[in-house]
């Protein structure tokens, strides 16, 4: 992205320059039939000049000149050297008119420019998303296991709880005990997954030692903008929200009126007209030798010129299928946005009226585990089912465990479709190029990279 900014505002400068120079001119001459003058002129001058984007060009100077004639002694009747030196102060103006190709070939390059800057700043956009999308995965993969830790050490101290009962039988310890070691090794297992997990998400925070990041489950809360789709009209402004949040509607925008002002400049561009004005002045000198002295000189013209149409061919049609691209890959972003958010929305009003039927499973196991635990201490039933019992809670915890994780990976989309994740880090599309906040722009100096803080939730 850099890259393409760079080269953006070398395009700019190199066509708005104003530069000092200095010239130092030579002219050896041979004219026989001038009195067989031969000799030699030379000019040196400093000056300036201005060059503008629109094409013209001023340039001012001021310097001296010396020449010196040997001529036939027999045809000149007189002195056969004649040499002298005098002052000069010039100043001349190019102006292109309507048509001028110097014009629209800056035009057209400028806007060719701009495109290759705003694609790479799209390019950006999508690596950022990119990032932010497998960071927040990661996080809720690093939630999702431990949560998973947490309902299993609730079995095993369910199942420690009752090993330290002096009513149970011992020959159903053993059967505990195997239970307990099973559980414990899935436990093992787990948390092996989380110490990777939890690396890899340190990583893509930029490598942030383990010890200084504190991960935060949170509670468990329906997404505002869920909320809102609900409403009449939420749905809409949603999209809208993404439309305004989101820079690559910005940079797309830009790229088709670039294109659209070059193909504007292409059907224009027929005759290539421009004018020129230039003065000298010649204030010091031999007015013996150089009878321009105290004189001054101003001439002027007009250059009219047809430019070549397959080049015009050229550059409309180039034009014409930028803006067809352009709008295809803005209808594209649009309709995928509108698909995310509808679909997303959806999903997660889903998981959360499944999330009320497993937590309404929960308490009747829950209940159900303590009546089965009594039943087994009257000696009514065997430790199976007891046991079986509290397996049917550790897999109702499962099952809502997983429908939090798919919730919160379906609020993390919602969230990269509006566009708040832009809104989080600053992420913004300026006329020059893209900004990120400061913090954004340190914590994407590591790869794996993720713009987010540590400890953040989703």
């Amino acid at each position: 992205m850099l890259a393409g900014k760079y080269a953006l505002a070398e395009f700019r400068a190199n066509l708005s320059r104003l530069e000092p120079y200095v010239e130092v001119r030579s002219d050896l001459s041979d004219f026989p039939n001038r009195r067989g003058a031969f000799g030699n002129t030379v000019e040196s001058v400093v000056g300036v000049k201005k060059e503008t984007f629109g094409g013209a060009v001023l340039s001012t100077e001021v310097g001296a000149s010396h020449s010196r004639f040997e001529f036939d002694h027999a045809v000149a009747g007189g002195d056969s050297v004649e040499s002298g030196a005098g002052a000069l102060l010039r100043a001349r103006l190019e102006m292109p008119f309507f048509g001028s190709r110097r014009l629209q070939d800056r035009i057209i390059a400028q806007a060719f420019q701009d495109s290759t800057a705003r694609k790479a700043q799209l390019d950006y956009l999508k690596s950022f998303r990119a990032q932010v999308e497998n960071a927040l995965s990661y996080y809720n993969q690093v939630v999702f296991w431990q949560r998973s830790l947490e309902s299993y050490e609730k079995w095993m101290a369910a199942l420690d709880l009752l090993l330290r009962d002096a009513r149970v039988r011992e020959s159903d310890r053993q059967r505990i005990e195997t239970t307990r070691a099973a559980v414990e090794s899935n436990w093992n297992h787990v948390r092996s997954r989380q110490e990777d997990n939890i690396g890899t998400f340190l990583a893509y925070l930029g490598g942030i030692p383990e010890g200084d990041v504190e991960i935060e489950i949170p509670n468990y809360r329906l997404s505002p903008f869920v909320e809102q789709s609900r409403q009449d009209q939420g749905l809409r402004a949603l999209i809208e929200r993404a439309r305004v949040n989101n820079p690559a509607f910005r940079i797309l925008n830009d790229a088709i009126k670039n294109a659209r002002l070059q193909h504007e400049q292409a059907v224009r561009g027929r005759y290539d007209v421009t004018m020129f004005l230039e003065g000298t002045t010649f204030p010091l000198g031999s007015e013996a030798f150089d009878d321009r002295y105290e004189g001054w000189m101003i001439g002027g013209g007009i250059n009219v010129r047809l430019n070549d149409r397959r080049a015009r061919n050229a550059t409309r049609l180039r034009s014409e299928a930028q803006i067809r691209q352009f709008e295809a890959e803005m209808e594209a972003e649009e309709i995928g946005i509108q698909q995310k958010i509808v679909s997303n929305t959806t999903t997660i009003l889903s998981n959360d009226e499944n999330r009320n039927q497993l937590l309404a499973a929960a308490a009747r196991m829950a209940a159900a585990f303590e009546t089965r635990r009594a039943e087994y201490f009257a000696g009514t039933i065997n430790i199976d089912q007891l046991l079986t019992a509290r397996a049917d809670i550790a897999a109702n915890e499962g099952a809502l465990n997983t429908n939090l994780q798919l919730t919160a990976e379906r609020e993390a989309l919602l969230a990269l479709a509006i566009g708040q994740v832009y809104e989080m880090v600053g992420l913004k599309i300026g006329s020059d190029t893209t900004a990120l906040s400061p913090a954004a722009d340190s914590a994407l100096k590591a790869e794996p990279r993720n713009p987010g803080r540590s400890g953040e939730t989703p």
